[in-house]
């Protein structure tokens, strides 16, 4: 009996993960790079057509997190029609480690300075090869292995984009969606 149960809870699982997939809901974040008939964002060098009510004010070269469903127009282009366009709006580290209990769990977007493995007294919150961003305010870690070379790109500006979360022995991190190095 016992493993019936279990059987059936596994069928639903998976049957839940198949609709949610089927269901053609796309979310991804973004910088802004212009506005065209559709809007443009570009993630992880793909571009992005989307309609929807952007907000306010958004200009070009500002992060955006995009949620909407995959269509494609009468010319036969695809395009993302937005449920949801929202500005990420930069925080502090500094901010972010004093009011970790406000920021759990959210996506945050912060720039600073590439610092690789160096800079932090603290062991890595997660594994060996969590990464360190600082800015004028402090430092938080990166989970993963650096997207750059940890010693030839030391200093070097980026943005990290992420969800905050804490390690087993309490040090905040930072689960990255998108890091980009940012020109100057």
């Amino acid at each position: 009996m016992r493993l019936i149960s279990i059987l059936i809870v596994f069928i639903i699982i998976c049957s839940s993960v198949v609709s949610a997939n089927a269901s053609g809901i796309v979310n991804f974040v973004g910088k802004c790079i212009g506005e065209k008939g559709y809007l443009m964002v570009l993630s992880k060098d793909k571009t992005f057509y989307i309609r929807g009510k952007a907000p306010e004010g958004l200009k070009e070269g500002e992060y955006v997190e995009v949620k909407g469903i995959e269509r494609i127009d009468r010319d036969g282009m695809t395009y993302i029609w937005a449920l949801q366009i929202k500005r990420l709006i930069p925080k502090s580290i500094g901010d972010i480690i004093r009011s970790v209990k406000d920021y759990l769990g959210k996506r945050l977007l912060i720039s600073g300075e590439f610092r690789g493995w160096e800079g932090s007294a603290d062991p890595p919150p997660v594994t060996r090869s969590d990464w360190i961003v600082k800015d004028d305010t402090g430092y938080i870690y990166v989970l993963g292995a650096p997207p750059f070379n940890p010693i030839e790109d030391k200093g070097k500006e980026i943005v990290v984009i992420g969800t905050l979360k804490i390690s087993k022995g309490d040090i905040p991190y930072i689960e990255p969606i998108l890091v980009e190095g940012m020109s100057k």
